[in-house]
């Protein structure tokens, strides 16, 4: 079972209809941040999901306030499946992730670019700490956050599990 899955909403609620189709392995908690000020859009729990929390806020609290709500929300999680909100899980990947994840590390799967869904494990978060919101919107965060896991000697590792991406739609 995957713990948590988090992602924050932008814009695009079609897409993020297709990320939650896409869910076909067990998830404990399921953590939405709508980040879009729209309260019109309400998501629907995939059969898979055993908790679904939609924290909606009212100003978009920028990619790093929201997977950093995530985390906080979620603390004593093993580890994080953080995707964007325009990618969606091939078949099994869910699984794969499950079943080949280090708590330990930092974890990247099949996609591009290679941020567009990571997986940091809570080994990573204790000694690297979470993402710098001073990067607000976006852009140059993951180039932060990496040097960072670098400087703290956090072991990255590939998972390979394919996840497409729309390349920021």
């Amino acid at each position: 079972m995957i713990p948590v899955l988090g992602f924050a909403v932008l814009s695009r609620f079609d897409l993020v209809d297709r990320l939650l189709a896409s869910i076909d392995y067990s998830v404990e908690h399921l953590v939405i941040v709508n980040n879009s000020g729209k309260k019109s859009w309400q998501p629907t729990k995939p059969d898979l999901v055993e908790n679904l929390w939609h924290i909606e806020v009212p100003f978009g609290l920028g990619a790093n306030g929201a997977w950093n709500l995530i985390i906080k929300s979620t603390p004593y999680a093993p580890y994080w499946v953080l995707p964007n909100d325009d990618s969606w899980f091939e078949p099994g990947a869910l699984e794969t992730i499950a079943n080949n994840v280090r708590s330990d590390a930092f974890n990247f799967v099949n996609v591009h670019p290679k941020w567009s869904c990571v997986v940091p494990g809570e080994g990573a978060v204790l000694k690297a700490g979470t993402w710098d919101e001073i990067f607000y919107p976006i852009y140059f965060d993951d180039d932060d956050y990496e040097r960072r896991l670098k400087h703290f000697e956090v072991p990255f590792h590939q998972i390979d599990a394919t996840v497409h991406h729309d390349n920021s739609s």
